[in-house]
């Protein structure tokens, strides 16, 4: 049994126990007062009705908490404030729109790399904030010689609409539409980062685009599943522990990251994750490797948490190296369309 299961199966029998002991204690009580036996069958059947009794109440406090958005904030936490990233690092991002596929207006920022571009790569951030703070953990790669998108989904920054699970996928799908049109790209060479929240996006527009301009993804601690995801988030909050059984019960894993990755057959992926990330446990990487069906790779760190990784520059070029095996060389590329 994976260890998530076995958690789960732990948080719902340390619940049950509760009332169960409970029952037995009174029944030890009265045998002890009235100095005489009580059936078995009378212990079991009280047991089994306040055990339901506490299952009903549990799913009825779940039900409160997803209806009043406790839920969703485990995934969505945007914001329209400015952060002020692109300042404090002296860029001079070029700022777009573009038009998710209902409509819904998104904004982003391209920049363009310090020396001649060796490809693009389209960033997906995490569930914080937005794009003038989450630039500052990508924005290096120009230095690097790649052109770099960063864009708001949906409710985030200067993007319209409201976050939801199938809006953010057909936002990321938009901004991959949006990039393989520009005129300064070159659409056969594209990569696809996501952090946290974004990993599981860009997975997902990978697997719904299928281009083979798409040469690779980076899914840096992202969540396999989201019921798995939340369960973890509810044991965080002390003795939401014993209902955690419920979030995972009553959310849907559609879009998951495990879902997509088995459908990556032709477009390789790499996984990063640290053994300290207490925001998206590791164990989502191992899920998402397993279930991975091409090309894949796992990089484990020791000693580092949620998104710290590539703070570092030894781990950035190792990053930027890995990024570079995935592209023919452009002399290959250019002989083959002057061929025809």
């Amino acid at each position: 049994m994976r260890s998530e299961s076995f958690s789960l199966l732990l948080s719902l029998v340390a619940l049950l126990c509760i009332p169960c002991g409970i029952v037995i204690a009174s029944f030890a009580i009265r045998r002890l007062r009235n100095n005489s036996a009580i059936p078995f069958k009378d212990v079991l059947a009280t047991c089994a009705t306040a055990a339901g009794i506490t299952i009903a109440i549990t799913l009825v406090i779940s039900l409160v908490l997803k209806a009043s958005g406790f839920f969703d904030q485990q995934f969505y936490r945007p914001s329209a404030r400015s952060y002020g990233a692109q300042a404090e690092l002296g860029l001079e991002p070029e700022a777009v729109s573009f038009d998710s596929a209902d409509g819904t207006m998104l904004h982003g920022w391209f920049l363009h790399s310090d020396d001649e571009p060796l490809g693009t790569v389209i960033c997906f951030h995490g569930s914080d904030r937005n794009i003038t703070h989450t630039t500052r953990n990508v924005h290096w790669l120009t230095q690097r010689g790649f052109n770099v998108f960063v864009f708001d989904y949906r409710g985030y920054g200067q993007s319209e609409g409201t976050p939801d699970r199938k809006g953010l996928v057909e936002d990321s799908v938009a901004a991959i539409d949006y990039v393989m049109t520009r005129s300064d790209v070159r659409p056969d060479r594209i990569i696809l980062y996501g952090q946290s929240m974004g990993g599981q996006l860009a997975l997902n527009a990978a697997s719904i685009r299928k281009d083979a301009g798409i040469r690779l993804v980076i899914a840096e601690a992202t969540y396999a599943r989201q019921s798995y995801h939340l369960s973890d988030k509810l044991g965080q909050f002390g003795p939401l522990w014993l209902v955690k059984w419920g979030g995972w019960l009553l959310t849907s894993d559609e879009y998951s990251g495990e879902a997509a990755i088995a459908d990556l057959r032709s477009t390789p992926v790499l996984l990063v994750h640290g053994n300290l990330d207490t925001g998206v446990r590791p164990y989502h990487s191992e899920r998402l490797f397993d279930a991975a069906a091409g090309a894949k790779e796992i990089w484990r760190y020791e000693g580092l948490g949620h998104l710290q990784i590539f703070n570092d520059g030894p781990q950035q070029d190792r990053l930027v190296e890995f990024m570079k095996r995935h592209f023919a060389p452009v002399s290959d590329v250019d002989d083959n369309e002057a061929g025809g």
